[in-house]
């Protein structure tokens, strides 16, 4: 194989691939990414066996063939070098020799036979494990669905022994509408929105690391939709020369429904910004370990306040419409941060609380659809 091929182009498909290739792994060719040229295109493909990147670029000039390199090597000399053009150039023994201007690179690929097939619908894998969902397709805009990702996939659990939890559970109420779930059992995001034609019966889980894929992927310049398909036990998401596909997680999401708060006794609403930055100056006397903060509720007034034995005490009260008696509740205030930060800069952010130990419900009066609960803490 010899190959000449823009580099601005190769750099964009490196990119795309680097998180997906695992960082420490003991099959080597899991860190590769595969290289196949024929008929003017160049497709590069990385997997790490259940997250699968497939996208292809022009290649200047070539012939065709098929090699690996190590992903994260191979990405690092591109993005270095200031030529415009990257040419390879295959030697004996699987060795490669990589030219950048008057720069000059070899490296050791592997066979490319071992490189192992991307998660698909039509694998063994997927069709003789989990559970086997008819085809759906969702069209969707891409602002809409980054926007529905970054509105959940930061309440997944990070917690791999919870498997159940490690995803985004994706439904259709009814038809023409798409709702994405997280929790991780401190805290709740729902996210709802109407997309003509679309339904589903049941509901997915799909993997926090392949979302992760999907919303860089979503950030990508071109098309006006994309399309996002679930058949058998694998999601896919295709847009322009690229495309995502990753097995869905299997196990059962939990009943979130009955841990949203049908109403709460009080409402305050206040400036995103304001309650943002009380939080974060707060914040800093928090437990390490715990940041917890408490919100005190009086009259006319809204208190963010926390205490560390250790380092000292800090408090900020900002003025709120509040007519009831006084009380506080406790609150991760990373998790009241984290929910603040999906919430438009200019936006209002609406606290539902009832009690010290009934869960507090965060909305905001720019997205109806939109429902974020947390757990209160023991301060």
């Amino acid at each position: 194989m010899e190959l000449v091929i823009d580099r601005a182009a190769l750099l964009a498909g490196l990119a795309l691939v680097q998180g997906i290739v695992e960082r420490r792994n003991t099959v080597p060719i899991l860190g590769h990414v595969l290289i196949e040229a024929a008929g003017g295109a160049v497709k590069l493909s990385a997997t790490d066996l259940e997250v699968g990147l497939r996208t292809t670029i022009e290649c200047r000039a070539g012939t065709g063939g098929t090699i690996t390199l190590n992903a994260r090597k191979i990405f690092e000399i591109v993005r270095e070098t200031s030529s415009e053009e990257v040419s390879l150039k295959s030697l004996e023994g699987d060795w490669i020799e990589l030219k950048c201007g008057r720069a000059k690179f070899k490296m050791m690929g592997l066979d490319p036979r071992s490189f192992p097939a991307m998660p698909g619908a039509g694998d063994s894998n997927s069709s003789q494990s989990g559970r086997k969902h008819a085809r759906t397709d969702m069209n969707v805009e891409p602002a809409m669905l980054a926007a529905m990702i970054d509105k959940t996939i930061f309440s997944v659990s990070p917690d791999e022994a919870r498997y159940n939890l490690s995803g985004v559970y994706v439904e259709s109420p009814e038809a023409g509408k798409v709702r994405m779930v997280a929790t991780d059992g401190h805290r709740l995001s729902v996210v709802e929105r109407e997309i003509a034609e679309f339904k589903m019966v049941g509901g997915v889980i799909i993997p926090r690391k392949g979302l992760a894929e999907m919303r860089k992927l979503l950030d990508q310049q071109g098309g006006s939709e994309v399309k996002l398909t679930i058949e058998n036990n694998i999601a896919s998401l295709s847009r322009g020369n690229t495309e995502i596909s990753m097995r869905l997680v299997e196990g059962e999401f939990p009943d979130y429904k009955g841990v949203i708060p049908k109403q709460s006794k009080y409402k305050i609403t206040l400036g995103r910004e304001t309650l943002m930055a009380a939080v974060k100056r707060a914040a800093i006397f928090s437990n390490e370990r715990y940041h917890g903060v408490k919100i005190g509720l009086s009259p006319d007034t809204l208190t963010v306040s926390s205490t560390s034995p250790e380092t000292g005490e800090a408090s900020e009260t900002v003025d709120v419409d509040f007519k009831g008696e006084d009380f506080s509740i406790g609150f991760n205030a990373s998790y009241i941060l984290q929910v603040l930060g999906v919430i438009a800069s200019d936006g209002e952010a609406t606290l539902g609380l009832s009690d010290e130990v009934s869960p507090g419900v965060i909305t905001t009066p720019s997205d109806s659809e939109f429902t974020y609960v947390v757990m209160p803490m023991r301060l």
